[in-house]
């Protein structure tokens, strides 16, 4: 029942007396601190006077003592505000904060003990902004309750209920929890008090096992796994009776503002910047790390830092996490050691399958994530699946998915930063990096449990003297694919834009290792090629070959790598793309590593690729340097190119090398902003290309941003003509929870020329804007909304080229359903011709199966048929374009990956004839025999050049760098369609005219392997 104003003197009264008679004595006096504004909405600030007033009127007029008000001012928060309490002699100081999410509102306070700065009580209210008096008042007679009691304990006593010795789980904590019970508490564990943040919240900095705090003895699972405790949640002692069920002492990481800076002991972030004032940890220091296995039995974790509470980012922001989750941190010199219990209410909802490395996609994967310059710009993160299946990539603020396809012909290897998930605004970055980390998995009776290993060689970060703390971003996030739920520590609204600036705080680690990381990869191959020359199929000899790859890292934020004849050989196939009616050149994504590392500093949103590192075919030698001093990140790549020498002896280019040379600065101002250069150079023969500039990007306070390009090259081909060309780029971009727009243009001089990027088009003046609005009913409906596109494109002499009306409507459904639709009324030139055509595209996702999910997106209207030849007009004809595609999973172990793609034409003024048909089917299917020993297959057939390929490979994997592969690939195509050039004469000749079955063209065995040294 909640307890209304007029009944607060006496609630409140009483709860004050009942420790005077006992004997023990009342407070002094007490402090109450702002109550902070979590949620960060200015129409909200005026809620914390009101929570401040009450609370300060309340508690001094009943209890007879006397309170001090502070101002609402940064300098009375965190340090500040215990400083000035200790300054007042007052016995108490109440901090707090509340955030609001629609007409709910959440309420936090602590009562601290000024001397030490511990925790001696914790509160929280949960209820509608429409009964806020109530709500007040209820926060008075809690506080009244902590108060009491906290005056009745001794400050020994007080210490310690902050620390939050842990009790025995309770049955609801062990197998989950409903929104209403699922209530996250506002606390940390093993947190110094002392300012450095790597002790358990003693006073003294120091950490305090769990002998000495008491712990009773560890839990087991049913299946006898040791684990660590959960705290049991409920109400204190000192809780009134019918007070809500709220936090029991300290045991998570800390969550909200003021709540966080009396937790921690030593203030939120301060100089972090954009991150001042989020959830803030300290993890303590231990002698000995775990043996990484996925079982929590390791004395280390009982005394690690225990987070225990998360939100849902989706698909109820802000709201209590459905399933419960217990996640420990700890960290020696070398590492930090992260361990987890994901727990389910229902097993049976858990996603966990034994996959490759970075394949875990579609499953439930505990993530950390690490901003280690704190700069908002790039973040690690590290995941585990149930199985303890790794995967790792390097997340932007710049928000491009990395869904492209790659290892395995599996997702993640594009060039991509921080991807958001539909829906949603946690990313999954860039996947082609790769990490050396230990990982551990196990499934558990209601759930899974899960370890990993990162030593901070994996990472850079910036250096410091020993005993100066480290503070990094930090998050963790929980995938719960079943309900389409993603969880997270600290929170993170939509009413902000970007993920990086709503990391929470990781700090008091110090005396990190200042060994240099060293590396020596060598990489040996050896490939047997066969292929049909003439009428006759001839089978080479065995070509081995090796190479070298070197990194060493100068300091823990700087890397130089030394590759010789890097990525001789590549394990991973493009997935294929149709090439049939394309007025424009196709864009693969890069897939191999000595390329993709570091890539992401080369990354420029812009309507060009400003380093296309495929345009270097086959490169002897190469080096990189890359890292961040300072507040400059840079990056400098050079290598040569032995493809464009690969001609006939005799041409002038035979055995002729291309050097290569990329180079980019960028300087970070603050979250999410910077100004930046680039500069890359090509040359061969005679031939020179060469691209400067500059660009800048600025955050507009929380949802806004302003991006600015400024480049020019300079060209100069084999034949001596010079072309000189400039490009110029403006974008405003809008990203909110509802609201989300763009309007930007750019221009592309006829003569710009850049050998080293992607440049599709040139000649361009282009305008084009975007706004949407989507509404959140986070029912059934999740979220839904419509669009709107508009865009122009002249040349530069004033030819309109290109206009475009987009109208569009996406909505997404819960247990992971998603339909969009979108319709395009839009005019092309080409040769000469407006085209005026219209479009109809519709898309779907289904993913409500673990065994199963699929989706496809199809579009039909007018096509354009570019491929008529010089002779014939264009014409505007009906066609269709589609993606379909399905995943099987029967059991954990096996996968099967289906993409159907297809395109059409049809010629209606030539009786509806039909001009082409395309369809490539491909079907990729893997079997783990173990967690190191794979087997892969990929089976394609493409119905317009009549071809098919298999692909087989076996891998057995040791960890991110050391891998043995062994595979065979076979290629085959339509007899009547193979025409080769064999006697040099430049006329291809058909030698199987009448022949409409397959015929073997190619076909390759390859074995590769790759041993990691790390020093």
């Amino acid at each position: 029942m909640r307890v209304r104003r007029p009944f607060v003197p006496f609630v409140v009264w009483m709860g004050l007396l009942a420790p005077t008679v006992a004997g023990a004595q009342a407070p002094d006096g007490v402090v109450v601190a702002p109550f902070v504004n979590i949620s960060g909405a200015p129409e909200d600030e005026w809620i914390g006077v009101g929570i401040a007033e009450t609370v300060e009127t309340d508690i001094g007029r009943i209890a007879g003592v006397e309170v001090v008000r502070l101002a609402a001012s940064a300098n009375a928060r965190g340090a500040a505000a215990l400083e000035t309490a200790r300054e007042t002699g007052a016995a108490w100081l109440v901090t707090g904060g509340y955030q609001r999410v629609g007409d709910q509102i959440r309420i936090t306070a602590s009562v601290l003990d000024p001397a030490t700065g511990d925790i001696a009580d914790a509160i929280r209210v949960d209820g509608s902004v429409g009964d806020l008096f109530g709500l007040q008042d209820e926060v008075v007679v809690q506080l009244g309750a902590a108060l009491a009691g906290a005056a009745g304990r001794s400050p020994a006593v007080a210490a310690e209920r902050s620390r939050g010795a842990p009790v025995e789980r309770s049955p609801a904590a062990a197998g989950g929890r409903s929104p209403a019970a699922a209530v996250p508490s506002v606390q940390a564990e093993s947190v110094a008090g002392n300012g450095v943040g790597n002790g358990a919240g003693n006073g003294e900095g120091r950490f305090v096992p769990a002998a000495e705090r008491g712990a009773p003895p560890a839990p087991r699972t049913a299946d006898g796994v040791i684990l660590p405790e959960r705290p049991e949640r409920g109400r204190p002692e000192s809780a009134p009776p019918g007070a809500p069920a709220r936090p029991n002492g300290v045991e998570g990481g800390i969550a909200f503002g003021e709540a966080a800076t009396a937790s921690a002991g030593f203030g939120v972030a301060e100089g972090a910047g954009i991150l001042t004032g989020r959830p803030t940890i300290g993890p303590p220091r231990v002698a000995e790390g775990p043996r990484i296995d996925g079982r929590l039995d390791d004395a280390l974790w009982r005394d690690a830092l225990h987070i225990t509470d998360f939100v849902q980012q989706n698909p109820v922001e802000g709201a209590p996490a459905t399933e419960a989750t217990d996640v420990w941190i700890a960290y020696d010199s070398q590492n930090i050691y992260v361990a987890v219990h994901a727990h389910y209410a229902d097993p049976g909802l858990m996603r966990a399958n034994r996959v490759d490395r970075d394949q875990s996609f579609e499953d439930d994967n505990i993530a950390v994530y690490f901003d280690t310059f704190v700069d908002q710009q790039r973040a690690y993160r590290f995941s585990v699946n149930g199985y303890g299946v790794q995967g790792d990539s390097v997340v932007d603020s710049r928000g491009f998915s990395s869904r492209g396809r790659g290892r395995s012909g599996g997702r993640g290897r594009g060039r991509g930063g921080g991807g958001f998930f539909g829906g949603g605004q946690i990313p999954t970055g860039d996947s082609s990096w790769d990490a050396l980390f230990d990982s551990g998995g196990r499934i558990v009776e209601d759930g899974f449990t899960a370890e990993m290993a990162i030593p901070f060689k994996s990472l850079r970060y910036p250096q410091r003297d020993r005993g100066v703390p480290h503070r990094w971003g930090f998050q963790v996030v929980r995938e719960v694919r079943g309900k389409d739920e993603f969880q997270v520590w600290a929170p993170v609204t939509r009413n902000v834009s970007g993920f990086l600036t709503q990391m929470g705080v990781l700090e008091g680690m110090t005396n990190l290792s200042l060994s240099r990381n060293l590396e020596f990869l060598p990489t040996f191959t050896a490939i047997r090629y066969g292929r049909l020359q003439g009428a006759s199929y001839n089978i080479g000899d065995v070509k081995p070959e090796g190479g070298l790859n070197v990194k060493y890292g100068i300091t823990s934020n700087l890397v130089a790598d030394f590759a010789y004849n890097p990525d001789f050989s590549q394990i991973e196939t493009d997935l294929p793309q149709i090439e049939v009616n394309q007025r424009f050149q196709l864009r693969y994504p890069e897939l191999r590593p000595f390329f993709l590392e570091g890539a992401e500093i080369f990354q420029m949103i812009g309507p060009i690729t400003f380093l296309y590192t495929r345009h270097i075919v086959d490169p002897e030698i190469g080096g990189r340097l890359t890292g961040k001093v300072g507040n400059t990140t840079i990056g400098v790549l050079v290598a040569n190119d032995e493809g464009p020498g690969r001609v006939e002896a005799g041409d002038p280019a035979y055995r002729q090398k291309a050097n290569n040379v990329a180079a980019r600065a960028r300087y970070d101002l603050y979250a999410e902003s910077y100004i930046g250069t680039i500069f890359t150079n090509r040359t061969f023969m005679g031939s020179r290309s060469t691209l400067g500039g500059i660009d800048a990007n600025f955050r507009l306070g929380r949802t806004q941003s302003l991006g600015m390009k400024g480049v020019q090259t300079d060209h100069v081909d084999l034949q001596g003509v010079k072309r000189r060309g400039q490009m110029f780029d403006l974008m405003w971009r809008l990203n909110s929870r509802n609201w989300n727009a763009f309007l930007g243009g750019y221009t592309l001089s006829p003569n710009f020329r850049h050998d080293l990027g992607f440049v599709r088009r040139v000649n361009e003046r282009r305008m084009f804007s975007r706004i949407g609005y989507t509404f959140r009913p986070e029912s059934t409906v999740v979220s839904w909304g419509p669009s709107l596109q508009y865009s122009f494109n002249y040349t530069f002499d004033n030819t309109l080229q290109d206009k475009m009306v987009r109208t569009g409507f996406n909505i997404t459904f819960a247990r992971n359903i998603r339909v969009n639709a979108d319709f395009v009324d839009e005019m092309e030139r080409y040769r000469g011709i407006n085209f005026e055509k219209q479009k109809l595209s519709i898309g779907t996702q289904i993913n409500t199966s673990r065994r199963l999910s699929f989706g496809a997106n199809y579009e039909i209207g007018g096509v354009v048929n570019y491929n008529r030849g010089s002779d014939a007009l264009p014409y505007l004809g009906h066609g269709s374009n589609g993606n379909f595609y399905a995943t099987i999973r029967p059991f954990s172990r096996f996968q099967s990956q289906i993409n159907l793609g297809t395109s059409d034409l049809i010629d209606p003024s030539n009786g509806d004839i039909l001009v082409f048909d395309v369809k490539i089917l491909r079907a990729l299917s893997t079997y783990q025999f173990t967690d190191r020993f794979a087997f892969r297959n990929i089976a394609e057939y493409n119905s317009h050049d009549k071809t098919l390929g298999l692909n087989v490979l076996f891998t057995y994997r040791v960890n991110a760098g050391t891998a043995f592969y062994i595979g065979y690939d076979d290629r085959y195509q339509q007899g009547d369609l193979i025409f080769q050039d064999t006697d040099g004469d430049g006329i291809t000749e058909q030698y199987y005219p009448y022949v409409t079955s397959l015929q073997r063209t190619n076909r390759a065995f390859f074995a590769k392997f790759q041993y990691l040294f790390r020093y």
